[in-house]
């Protein structure tokens, strides 16, 4: 039996590194007077500062300079923020293996377009998967904005569920959907002023369409779900005052949100094995969620090369089923990496998408040194609590659980001006093969194009 008071350690955690990191953030909650122009023109005073009697300062995101590295003069051209296409690509490698999932490959299109104050595009295009976010307004509406949005997942093969890292092949599904959106929001800026730094609070309407079929080792009893329509009502709050480094991982400053959403499926009848999942399971379903981060200066180091992450990621829900809730797993680690990247809730450790739980919270940790201007050297750590389904002798149950990992990785300029990141976690509470623990090694690249 799960111990009630576990999810307050890791608010307790989270909230202890963040009152360390008060007070070398001095970030500032309020709006910013002007957004950042492209990038800082490339001049004779846009040098790295040498050791010598000058304060270090870590290059920022977009900024343009000239600094020697073992003997060479290296220029860094300024890049204008505000337009950015990049190719993502990455596998995750797992050992014990998790059934059916020796590796996954990752790849994707990001688009971040924000010529101005009164447009917004955003998108991750990876053709199965798209999510895809563009804000507009005009100079007399002010800070409000009319939304468009489009989300889809429709994966062509047969998807299954762990129980203790074993795959439900019984239970398999062929499931995706479609959903478009429209709706009203407010956005402004908020200090440090750059272009990404911004407070938004969307709300949508999500007309949607759920399709399912059977696998080819679906079980004759299983009766499947039936083929939907799906309204669902998402508001959308986003904060972001995060300072960025030259790669793009956070610098200085602080994020949250969150998203309340509110779904009701027209056409639903019970299914699963036997049809022992009831009609009104899943037909109306309410899901909350929230995330923090904070990025700051190490305690006692008076150095702009060390840096400490912390963030807390939670979630919980009513009525929800494998088709409505977090999905939630390891993969690449993208907090406050960008504006829409950070309310992701990452399981170091995990296969991707392995869990899908009611309720959830995750407290990880990060410190991270500055080897040189383009590679940064980071150990890591995280706690979790959420429910996941086990084999109980002959039955699966959901049982609430306590995950921890511990991990590390590097972040670095690579060949064909690429960025290369290369991670490494242990999670201690994953099962595999009857035993607690599995190794996670994450290869990932980013390209502009």
């Amino acid at each position: 039996m799960a111990h009630p008071k576990r999810p307050n350690r890791l608010v307790s955690l989270f909230f202890f590194c963040l009152t360390i990191l008060a007070a070398n953030i001095g970030f500032e909650i309020a709006p910013a007077p002007a957004m950042d122009e492209p990038a800082m023109p490339l001049d004779s005073n846009s040098q790295l500062p040498e050791q010598k009697g000058t304060a270090y300062r870590t290059p920022r995101a977009g900024e343009g300079f000239t600094t020697v590295v073992f003997g060479r003069e290296i220029t860094v051209k300024p890049s204008d923020r505000r337009s950015v296409t990049a190719l993502d690509l990455g596998v995750a490698f797992y050992k014990p293996l998790p059934e059916d999932n020796q590796f996954i490959p990752m790849g994707s299109l990001y688009l971040w377009h924000h010529p101005n104050d009164q447009s917004l595009l955003r998108a991750d295009i990876a053709l199965v998967y798209n999510d895809i976010f563009w804000a507009g307004s005009s100079p007399h509406l002010g800070p409000l904005e009319w939304v468009l949005t489009f989300n889809s997942f429709t994966l062509p093969v047969a998807q299954r569920e762990f129980v203790d890292g074993r795959t439900i092949k019984s239970e398999e599904l062929k499931w995706g959907y479609v959903r478009p959106g429209f709706g009203l929001g407010y956005r402004t800026k908020v200090a440090p002023g750059h272009q990404d730094n911004m407070y938004a609070v969307d709300l949508i309407i999500e007309p949607g369409f759920l399709y399912f079929a059977k696998g080819s080792k679906t079980a004759g009893n299983f009766a499947v779900p039936e083929d939907t329509f799906e309204l669902r009502e998402r508001l959308e709050v986003r904060f972001d005052a995060i300072e960025r480094n030259l790669l793009s991982l956070p610098h200085r400053g602080f994020a949250a949100g969150g998203d309340l959403i509110h779904g009701d499926r027209t056409n639903w009848r019970n299914w699963g094995t036997n049809g022992l999942q009831l009609a009104r399971e899943g037909r109306d379903y309410l899901a909350i969620s929230g995330y923090m981060l904070a990025a700051g200066g190490v305690p006692g180091i008076n150095s702009d090369r060390h840096r400490l992450i912390c963030s807390l990621h939670g979630g919980a829900g009513d009525n929800l089923d494998r088709f409505s809730a977090q999905r939630i797993g390891g993969g690449v680690q993208t907090l406050g990496e960008e504006y829409g990247s950070t309310w992701r809730p990452v399981l170091p450790g995990a296969a991707i998408q392995e869990f899908f739980p009611k309720h959830y919270a995750i407290a990880a940790g990060e410190y991270r040194w500055e080897a040189f201007f383009f590679t940064y050297l980071s150990l890591d750590a995280s706690l979790g609590w959420l429910d996941r389904m086990r084999q109980i002798g002959a039955d699966i149950a959901t049982k609430n659980d306590f995950f921890s990992s511990a991990g590390a990785h590097v972040t670095t300029g690579f060949f064909f001006d690429t960025r290369m990141q290369l991670a490494y976690n242990h999670n201690f509470t994953v099962i595999r093969r009857g035993r607690h623990g599995e190794n996670e090694i994450v290869l990932h690249f980013s390209k502009d194009i």
